[in-house]
Order: C-alpha cells, then structure tokens, then sequence
C-alpha cells in the first residue's frame, strides 16, 4: 500500500479494484503522513474526506476518471496549513457545502468541482484557496464564497451552470480571478458588505441576471475583461463601493451596461459598450462616474445618463449611433465632457433637462436628431466644441437658466445652427450667427424637387390607386396654400394615412416618398422616415412602453414614422394574461400625435382587416387617420416589369420567350402567405440568375450576349402547390399531435368527430389512389354554423394544419375575412377584392367569418354582397385543388347563405355543427386560462364559477369562450382590489380566486 521514495515523501495508492491500495481515499489520509502523496486511481469512491494533514492527492487517469462523491456533509473538508489536490472530480449534492476550507491554502488543480448544493466551495476566515484550470459547476447554488478576510486565486477556471452567482466575495474576501472564464449563471461576481476582489483577462458570457454586482461599500478592480450577453445589467455598483473598470468590453445587454447608484461611484477607462439595450451608464443618487477614452456604440436607450444628483465626467470618450439621446443629465445631476464625440445619436446628442448642469469643453457633436440642448432650468456651458450635420438645432439653449456658449462651431444644421435666449445674433466661428437661423420654420416649397418627386412616384410599377391618392393629396396641399395667401380658411386635412395591403406592394417605397413630397411642398421641415414594428414602441413593464413610443416619435419629429404591421399593437401582448403594453403606445402616440400635430405624419401600415381593428382601438385613432390608401397585390404582368427593371439596373434582358414564361409562372404561382409581391418578383430573379450562372459555367466561349440574356430554362420550377389528395407528402407525426390538440379542446364533442371522420376520409381517398383504386370525390369545403366564441377559428386553423400534414394543402395557413373584405363600393369593386382575399388562401384555408352577411340585402340598390358569393363560387372551381372554404356563422343564417347561388350547396356538402358551451365547460376554460396568467381557483370559487354559468341566460350576443375570459378578467380585477391592502401578502394571497372575486350574473333567469 506504501510506497517509500528516496525522500522523505511516500506515495499511498487508492484503488477500489487494485490489490495492495487503499480502498477508500480517507484510509490512504488516515495513515499518511506530512508530505506524502495519496495517487487515486480511476474509479467512483462516494465518501467524505477530511484533510487534516499536509498530504498530496493525485487523481491518475483521464479528467474525471476519479470521482469522489457525497451528499449531507461536505465532500472535501480542509483543516490542515497547507494540501495540494490534482485531477479530481468531486461531486456533492443535499448539503450546503460541497468544499469547506475552515483553514490554511488548499491547491486544487485540473480538478472540477460538481455540486448541487448551496454553495461549491466555502473559504473561511484564515483560510486560503487556489485553484489553477478548475471547472466548478453548482446549478443549484453560488460557486465560490470567500468572506470574512479569507483570500482566493483563480486561475483559468471555468464556472459553468452556475445557479446562482459564480464568485462571491463578503465582509473583507478577497478573490483573485486571472484568464477565468464564466458562463451559463445567474451572476459572475458579486462583491457586498466590504468584499474586494480583482478579475483579470477574464470573459463572462451568456448570464441570465446581473452580471457583475458591487455594493455595501466593496471594492472590485476589473481588467482587460469581456462581458456578454447578459439578460440585465452587465455591472451595478452600489452602497458606497468603489469599482475599476479598465481595458474591457460589455456587449449585448438586454438591460444597462453599467449602473451606479446609492452613493458609489465607477471608474472607467477604456471600457467598450455594444449593444445595451437599455443605457450604457446610469449613474443616480448621489453617485458618480469617471469616464475616460470610452467608446458606446449601438445603444438601445439614451447612452449615458445621470439622474437624482449623480455625477458623471466624460473625458476623451465616444458615443456612436443609439436609439435615444447620447448624453442626458436630469433631474439635478452633472455632467462635464471634454474632447468627447457624440455622432449619430437618434435624439439629442447633449441634452440637459429640469434643475440639471451640462458643460462641454471641446469635443464633437454631429449627425445626430439634434444637437445639444438645455431645456427647463437647466444651466452649463460650452466651450469650443464643434455641433454639425445634426437633422435639427445645432446649439439650443431652450433654458431659463443661463449657458455660456464661447468660440463653438455650429454649422450645417438642418434646424437653426443656434438658439439662443432672445434672439440676439451670437457670433460662432464656423457659422452664421442665431439672427440667421432664430424661429425658422418648414423651408419653403420647392417645385423643382416636387416635380422630380412626382415623376419617381409616377415611375413605380403598377400602384395606380395609390398614385392618384398621393397626387390627390398634393393637390390638396396646394389649393390650402393657394386659399391661405387669397386670405380663406384652409380646408380640413389630416396628413396621417393608413396604407393597408399584402406585403412587398411598395408601402415603405411610397412613405418614404411622401415625406420628401411634404418636404418640398413645405409641410415637414425634414422629410426622414422613421420606420419602426411593435417591438420598437412595447416595452415589457410598466411605463417603458410610453418611454420607447415617445423616443421613436421624437426621431421622426420633422418627418415621418413610419409604423408596419400596425394591427399588432392593438392585439395583446400574445400571452393570454397581463398588462397590454400595446394598448400604452397607441395611447401615448395618440397624444403624441396631438401634441405635436404640425411635426410629424404618422403612415400606420398592415393587411386590410387587421388594420381596421387597429383604427377601433382607441376612439381617437379614426379621427387622425381619416384617409386610407390600399396598396392592391402585383398583376403577373407587372411582376413581369419588375423583373424586367432588375434585369436593365444589372445588365440582363429577357428574351421574348423568357417574358411569356415569366409570365405563365407569376399567374399560377400560388398567392399564400409566403407570398411577397415584389419580393417575390426579386426572389424569382436572383435565381434566375443563379441557374444561369451554372448553366453557362462550363462554357468557356460564351460571349457578351450569352451572358446578358436569361432564358426560359433559367425559370424554376412552380414551388409544391396546393394540390388534391394523394399528391403531398403525408407527416403522420404531425396529424397525431394535431388530433391530440383537437381531442384537448373543451366541449366540441361533435366538431371533434366531424373533423376526425373528414381527416379520415382524406386519408382513405390519398390510400386507394396510391393503390390504383378510384378514390372518392370528397368535398373538403366545410360550414361552421354555430354561436359566436365556441371555437370556430381554433378548430379552423386546426383544420387548416392537417390538410397540410396530410399532404392536401401545401401550406394550411388560415387567411381569415368578413364581409367587409370582400364586398366592395363600386360596380367590379368586389370582384377584385374577393380574389385578392383568394388569392392570399391559395395554399391554404380561406375563413368567411359571419359568412351569411354577404347573402343579406344591405338597402336598396345594387347587392355587391351576391356579387361576392359568384366570385366566389367561381374561384372555388378554377382552384378547387388549392383552396379549402370554411365559411361561418348562426346556424339558421347560414341556411340563407347557402340558398345565395346554386353552386353554394354542392360545394358546402359537409357542415360542422358548434354547441353552446355548459356550464362545466365554461369553468374549465376559466381554469384553464386562470393558470396561465398565474392564478388559480380553489374548490369553492369552481362552485361559485358554475352558479355564475348556470344562471346566466343566454341570448344570441352570450359570447361562450369570449364570455368565460370576460369573467375571469373580472374576477382578477376583483381580486386585485381584495389585495390591494395587504402589507405583507402571501404568496397564496396574490394568486388564489376566492367566491367573493367571481362577478354575479349580468342577466339571471327570472324567478320561476
């Protein structure tokens, strides 16, 4: 078992196999002495060992070969001055230490620490730890804890899957990080109550919390180090703790790069920024930060900020692009920059606001909305510094507090150059002077531009509509000039639009067009677009949503913002429960809008139907977007001129031929969602180009001409369309999941069999014709008769989805319209909008909502609602293999519906009947729904919920489903009113519904 060495030193071997070793690690320390050496050999040995003598261990082997495990009691005490630990694995779990080091220096290398416990490693006052290539993993707690004066150095260790925080150092620890790396915890470091610390060329990546955290007056020294993707803020200080960041780099932040707050402060030197999300520093209450030679880029808020009384000095630094305003110092704060840069800011580059101070001593401020500003009280200077190219004011001091401006440079600004307190011309070096500039309005019409403008307009392909609507427009502007110089009233115009259509149909082309028209004509002092998606103006609590639409607006003030696929504010956030923060921004961009009505056009942008829910969010939205323009889908022959377009901008042509072959392939590719009109037509033509490429390759001859021409062999194929049975590939794991689905609904019994039988009998038809058998002729049209709210549109888009799976429809996309989408104001008018509607379900299914509509007269004159049935009757037969029609509605309505147009019936062959919900199914959606918005209902508020259902009558508005999430909406309300008084709440307390928070009936039954 020993072995005796030419010096002092042995060397005891553990096996739990080998002859002549110790079995377990803790008999090899029992009989070692000071100074041997313990060499465990591979294997498993769960015990729990105590170090009490300066002895080595030294796994042999392969990196976790040797493995020693326990769980309770740690699975490594030291208690002795000095051990040396080499090639270990331990493993821990139950316990709240896996490694004690109650005293003296433990050396652990190449070993790796895989706990589940509270804590990996502990080091005690007195103690010491090093570890050298260690990886420590603890998804169930913190990895490192060094407090009260114990000492810790880390040297290339890596900390993975950490639950908590990887090194934490408190009361006076002192841990030591040098080419570290953490990854995959909550937290890297977090230094309190007095802990110090120091990392070195260290890289944290991939936290889901606060990456770096220093308070409760700590010190941490960091250097030369990386910090990426953080779900929060990379690096917080506070409680009066002093951080040094130097030579390092913070990107991707989902929250603030650096926050300083509670009386602490940062130094900063050469420390990089990308990509924060929120600012790149914070600085608030009565802390402070020295910035220098730093450099933010890409922030996605305003990028250094000092609020409350905080403190911030910036010298030699630079600030790059960003959504908000570069530099903004509040409340009572302080900021001073010398020779620092701001470009490309999307707000003010310098803004200083309420009771604040700003001074700039040289340094750069250029492109960016505006350029520096004081407003409110705010007070300061500038000195030497350099404001151009800025899409507003250059210098504005818009304060009552007094600014010195002396020897700056202010020139090339789309705004006035400066602003000064009275308008007394103030003499700048680069620039003119504020008598130049002071009060300036929109620039003067230019008429040279607006022709040139128009004649673009006029150039695009196809978009008739909407050029008359556009040249409508001007006209318009014009005559209330003209009326406003003649001394009348100019006539009411609202400059907002809404432009509806498919995608790809030119909408973004137009509005950026339209605001360098209002340019010209004088409306808009700029002309930029602003374009901006749901994501831009929601933010994911409560009031940053206003904060974000507010800074968007603030872009496009001078312009246009832009705002695609605008519906989506108005319909949830999407998750069933909590706050609509979509609502917030059309809210706040209503008074926006109102607050600035002579600054910016908004153009709200989406599909058709989508968008008239939008308008009907909040009542004032259909007073300020009074003039719709719609954006029509391409004709095949005007996907051909696009085509043809790209081929003249780079050097191609179609042959005569290759123009008809284009043409047969835009008129049969199928419309579905995948659809992109001039996208579509740009996609077609880049891989027109790749098969020319490869059919040319091996050619070596071919000249000028044969490179420039594009021939019909250089179309591809029709992608799969949507085809009868038997002719896609069926996806039998995907028709389970989704009958599972179905089965899973509430209620719907007979909708549930219905469907089955219908998926059955498909998948019998594809059967026997695969077998060379006459397959059935199955109509797969359905009517969906029932009331409003029992799932119509669920089981539709479930339909849709297994037609696909089945290899019926090539998509299954479910393209949803009412009467108002088909039916138009004119003679031909519905026709057109009844195939556009068509023609985006080609692939998959066309839902009619209240169907029968288009079957009921509206007044005298011509019924266009009929006209919608023909076309689509006719539609149904040209694309009988591509389109299934689901049209819904009352079932003693849709008898009418049917009657319309002969052809209606033997195309409806199936119907599919929707019960009324009972009361015992209402409950379960309630439940349902209740759990996931994070609340749940106790056996007597079920009770409670049926008596609610079982006395309400039901007339034929009741909702059903809609009703049940009306209710509990209700019920939460209620209960958020029940515990708005509790102090100290409980967990059950903020999520259990009582009795007393379900509603009584609106409508009970009589009495009998």
């Amino acid at each position: 078992m020993t072995t005796r060495m030419t010096g002092v030193r042995s060397v005891l071997g553990v096996s739990p196999t080998e002859p002549d070793c110790f079995r377990t690690v803790g008999d090899a320390i029992s009989a070692a002495r000071d100074g041997d050496v313990i060499a465990v050999r591979p294997g498993v040995y769960p015990e729990s060992i105590v170090l009490d003598r300066d002895v080595t261990l030294s796994g042999s082997g392969s990196p976790g070969e040797v493995r020693i495990e326990a769980a309770g009691a740690p699975v490594l005490r030291v208690t002795v001055e000095h051990s040396e630990v080499s090639g270990i694995e331990f493993a821990h779990s139950d316990g709240e230490v896996a490694i004690d080091l109650r005293a003296g220096v433990l050396n652990l290398d190449e070993c790796v620490v895989a706990a589940d416990s509270e804590v990996a490693v502990v080091v005690r006052r007195g103690a010491a730890f090093r570890a050298g290539a260690t990886t420590v993993r603890n998804p169930g707690g913190a990895g490192v804890l060094v407090f009260d004066g114990a000492k810790t150095e880390l040297t290339g260790c890596t900390f993975t899957s950490v639950g908590t925080t990887a090194v934490v150092a408190r009361s006076g620890g002192t841990p030591t990080m040098v080419d570290c790396v953490v990854t995959g915890a909550k937290g890297a470091v977090l230094a309190a109550d007095g802990g110090r610390g120091e990392l070195r060329g260290c890289r944290i990546t991939d936290i889901t919390g606060t990456a770096i955290v220093v308070e409760e007056n700590s010190e941490l020294t960091v250097t030369g180090t990386d910090v990426s993707t953080v779900d929060g803020v990379a690096v917080l200080s506070a409680g009066g703790s002093r951080p040094v960041l130097r030579d390092c780099r913070i990107t991707e932040t989902t929250a603030q790069a650096i926050v300083v707050t509670q009386n602490a402060s940062v130094e900063l030197d050469q420390v990089t920024v990308d990509g924060a999300r929120g600012h790149a520093v914070q600085v608030l209450e009565g802390s402070a930060a020295d910035l220098t030679d730093c450099v933010f880029t890409g922030t996605g808020h305003d990028a250094v900020v000092a609020g409350a009384d905080g403190v911030i000095r910036l010298t030699g630094c630079e600030i790059t692009g960003g959504s908000g305003h570069g530099v903004l110092a509040e409340r009572q704060a302080r900021i001073t920059l010398r020779d620092t840069r701001v470009v490309g800011a999307a707000a003010a580059g310098l803004l200083a606001r309420d009771q604040a101070r700003l001074d700039i001593d040289g340094g750069e401020v250029r492109e960016c909305q505006s350029g520096v500003v004081w407003r409110g009280q705010a007070g300061g200077s500038i000195t030497s510094c350099a404001v151009r190219d800025n899409l507003g004011d250059g210098i504005a001091v818009l304060s009552d507090e007094d600014v010195a401006v002396t020897d700056c440079v202010a020139e090339r600004n789309l705004g006035n150059d400066t602003r000064l307190p009275g308008g007394a011309p103030t003499a700048l070096p680069g620039g003119g002077s504020t008598a130049d500039t002071q009060g300036a309005g929109p620039p003067a019409g230019d008429a040279e531009e607006l022709e040139a403008l128009l004649a673009e307009l006029s150039a695009l392909v196809g978009l008739d509509g909407v050029k008359r609507e556009v040249e409508t427009l001007v006209r318009l502007h014009q005559m209330s000039e003209r009326r406003a110089k003649a001394g009348l009233p100019s006539p009411p115009l609202s400059r907002h639009l809404v432009f509806t259509g498919a995608p790809g149909t030119g909408k973004t082309t137009v509005a950026r067009l339209y605001g360098r028209i209002l340019t010209a004509l004088g409306v808009l002092k700029n002309g930029q677009l602003v374009e901006v998606a749901r994501p831009d103006l929601v933010a994911s609590v409560v009031g940053g949503t206003a904060i974000k639409t507010t800074e968007m607006f603030t872009r496009a003030i001078g312009g246009v913002l832009f705002i695609d696929e605008a519906y989506t504010l108005s319909q949830g956030n999407g998750s069933g429960g909590g706050p609509d923060f979509g609502r917030e921004a059309i809210d706040t961009l209503v008074k926006l809008m109102e607050d600035h009505r002579d600054e910016v056009v908004v153009i709200v942008a989406g599909y058709t139907n989508d968008m008239r829910s939008f308008l009907a969010a909040n009542p004032g939205l259909s007073s300020r977007f009074s003039r719709t323009i719609e954006f029509a889908d391409y004709s095949s022959a005007e996907l051909v001129t696009i085509v043809e377009g790209l081929c003249r901008g780079h050097d191609y042509r179609l042959e005569f031929e290759t123009r008809a072959a284009l043409h047969a392939y835009f008129t049969n590719l199928p419309r579905d969602a995948a659809f992109g009109n001039g996208r579509t037509a740009r996609k077609v033509f880049e891989e027109m180009l790749g098969r020319q490429a490869y059919r040319l390759a091996d050619d070596p001859d071919a000249g000028h001409v044969a490179l420039t021409r594009l021939l019909p062999d250089d179309l591809g194929p029709l992608p799969g369309s949507s085809v009868g049975a038997g002719a896609g590939r069926v996806d039998e794991e995907r028709i389970d999941q989704l009958l599972a689905t179905l089965r899973g609904l509430v209620g719907l019994d007979e909708v549930k069999a219905e469907v089955s039988d219908m998926v059955d009998l498909l998948a019998s038809a594809r059967r026997r014709q695969a077998m060379g058998l006459p397959a059935p002729s199955v109509s797969r049209h359905l009517i969906f008769a029932g009331p409003p709210g029992t799932g119509k549109t669920t089981v539709a888009r479930l339909y849709g989805s297994l037609l696909a799976a089945l290899g019926v429809l090539a998509q299954g996309q479910v393209t949803e319209v009412a009467r108002a989408d088909l039916v138009g104001e004119y003679v031909g008018h519905t026709a057109r909008r009844t195939t556009e509607a068509f023609d985006r379900a080609r692939g998959g299914v066309l839902f009619i909502d209240e169907a029968y509509t288009l079957s009921s007269s509206r007044g005298s004159g011509h019924d266009f609602g009929r006209e919608a049935i023909d076309t689509l009757v006719k539609l149904m037969e040209d694309h009988r293999d591509e389109v299934v029609v689901i049209a819904a509605g009352y079932e003693r309505e849709m008898g009418g519906f049917l009657a319309a147009n002969p052809g209606l019936s033997s195309r409806f062959s199936h119907r599919v009947r929707f019960a009324d919900y009972t009361p015992d199914e209402l409950v379960t959606i309630v439940n349902q729904h209740a759990t996931t918005a994070g609340y749940e209902c106790t056996g007597p508020t079920v009770a409670a919920l049926r008596t609610h259902f079982a006395k309400m009558r039901r007339g034929e508005s009741f909702g059903n489903g809609r009703y049940a999430r009306q209710v509990l909406d209700e019920a939460i309300a209620h209960h958020a009113r029940r515990t708005r008084s509790l102090t100290d709440p409980t967990m059950d307390d903020l999520c259990v519904l009582l009795p007393e928070d379900v509603p009584a009936p609106s409508r009970p039954d009589p009495a009998p």
